[in-house]
C-alpha cells in the first residue's frame, strides 16, 4: 500500500470482468480514487496477474466470468497468496467452504460505495501487532 497525495492509501488492484462496460467503469472508478489498477478480462488472466504482480493488495472479480470463473479464481489466489484480500461483485457467494469470507458488493453500484467496500474489507483483514510480552510481531484480527 503506498500513499496518495492526500495521504490516503494507494492501492494495486487487480480486477476482473467479463463484460468490458463494467470492467472499464470499475477500473475508472478506482483509477479516479488514485489506484493502480490491473484490468483483466478473464479469469485466468486475473489469476496470472495476482499470481506475478508484487505487493498486490487487493482482487476485484465478478460471478460470472468466461474460463476461470469466480470460486477456482479465489481458491487459485488463495493457495498463491493466503492473504490477499479479495472482493465479490455480483451474486452473493455461499457462506461456507472454500468461498467463505469473501465479501460481496451488489451490483449496481457507486464509487463510494466500491470505496467503502473495498475499506471495510481492508480493515477486516489480518493485522500485525506487537506481542507486548516479548516485543514480537504476531498475527491477529482486528
Amino acid at each position: 500500500m503506498r500513499l496518495r497525495a492526500n495521504s490516503a492509501p494507494s492501492l494495486r488492484i487487480v480486477v476482473t470482468d467479463d463484460n468490458p462496460k463494467l470492467l472499464i467503469t470499475i477500473v475508472e472508478m478506482l483509477v479516479k480514487a488514485g489506484h493502480a489498477v490491473f484490468a483483466a478480462y478473464d479469469g485466468r488472466s486475473a489469476c496470472e496477474l495476482a499470481e506475478y504482480i508484487p505487493d498486490l493488495d487487493l482482487v476485484i472479480s465478478n460471478t460470472r466470468m468466461c474460463n476461470v470463473k469466480t470460486p477456482e479464481l479465489i481458491v487459485r489466489v488463495r493457495a498463491a497468496k493466503p492473504w490477499l484480500a479479495i472482493l465479490h461483485v455480483g451474486d452473493p457467494l455461499p457462506e461456507t467452504g472454500p468461498l467463505s469470507g469473501v465479501p460481496t458488493l451488489s451490483e449496481p453500484f457507486t464509487s463510494a460505495e466500491l470505496e467503502a467496500a473495498i475499506t471495510n474489507l481492508l480493515a477486516s483483514r489480518v493485522a500485525v501487532q506487537t506481542d507486548p510480552s516479548d516485543g514480537s510481531a504476531r498475527a491477529g484480527r482486528n
